[in-house]
């Protein structure tokens, strides 16, 4: 009985109401084949963001060691630091290495806009990570009026207004911060 009157509904169904199934459906197809052009992230990417967390989270070198090894690390880290001050060869950020990550995790911020490429927010992210390098005793809501000044004439081709870039720098800031001592 059920199925007789699912029958009749559908051929109550009118023309106008199979247009506007058959126009969702198409909208539906559109926007899966624009998420499908972007949510593609490959297994490369995944690994190096698995890497540099990592990195971040400063795990044992030593495999299969319970414990870190804070004198060792201690003497380490501080003839490092001397090193560098005294021959200065250290760069506190390192350009190349944050244009690269950023060109491949832009996509996955949650403020990113598909209307915009990285020639758009490239220079967003150069902002953050170049400041923080210069700023390395201030903090960013510090920073961020001057950075707002500076955006209106460094931005170059990018068509992002300061609030749309806004984050993208911030995220920049953040990121290269965590590699500075």
């Amino acid at each position: 009985m059920n199925q007789l009157f699912q029958k009749d509904l559908d051929h109550a169904a009118t023309d106008r109401d199979q247009a506007q199934v058959m126009a969702y459906r198409e909208r539906i197809e559109a926007n899966k084949k624009a998420h499908n052009k972007f949510a593609s992230v490959d297994e490369t990417f995944v690994k190096d963001v698995a890497e540099a967390k990592a990195r971040a989270m400063n795990l044992d070198p030593i495999p299969d060691s319970p414990d870190s090894h804070p004198v060792g690390t201690a003497v380490g880290g501080i003839a490092g630091a001397i090193v560098d001050a005294v021959a200065g060869l250290r760069e506190a950020v390192d350009p190349t290495a944050e244009d690269a990550y950023w060109q491949r995790a832009f996509i996955t911020e949650p403020y990113f806009n598909r209307d915009y490429s990285y020639d758009d927010y490239g220079p967003a992210y150069r902002m953050g990570y170049m400041n923080r390098s210069t700023y390395t005793d201030r903090s960013w809501d510090e920073v961020e009026p001057a950075l707002k000044t500076e955006w209106e004439r460094t931005r170059g081709a990018s068509r992002l207004t300061w609030e749309e870039a806004r984050d993208a720098s911030q995220s920049a800031w953040h990121h290269a911060g965590s590699s500075i001592l």
